[in-house]
């Protein structure tokens, strides 16, 4: 029987929360004043920023919780694609939080690029990369 490391468990729940998250802002930017627009209460200044861009940023919302949702599946599933997804989305975070850096927003893509990087460097270990088939 192989082990099943912790930390891909943790990894394939964050991408669920993730799904969750990506469905609930791309449906309220999608189709405002519905009770979905209390999600805005968390974060009041993105609504301001996203709103006026909600026709497409709405549909990219809904289809990047489809590659959360098959990264969630392919982590739980332990499959060898779900590994690959997995690091392409931390990877491309970390660049996003790199471009964070550049627009001034210092500790906000410092502590971005850490993460990235922690969780990356977990996911290149030889035990975890080998637990996914």
């Amino acid at each position: 029987m192989k082990i099943r490391p912790l930390g891909v468990f943790l990894i394939a729940i964050f991408f669920v929360l993730a799904t969750l998250i990506l469905i609930g802002v791309g449906t309220a930017l999608t189709v405002p004043g519905t009770p979905l627009d209390v999600i805005w209460m968390l974060r009041p200044d993105r609504r301001a920023l996203l709103m006026p861009h909600r026709e497409w940023l709405g549909p990219f919302f809904l289809a990047l919780s489809l590659a959360m949702a098959a990264a969630s599946l392919g982590c739980f599933s332990h499959r060898k694609w779900g590994w690959w997804l997995a690091v392409s989305i931390f990877a491309a975070n970390g660049l996003g939080d790199a471009a964070q850096l550049l627009m001034g927003h210092v500790l906000e893509g410092l502590v971005g690029i850490a993460a990235a990087g922690a969780i990356l460097f977990y996911l290149a270990r030889p035990k975890v990369r080998g637990a996914f088939r």
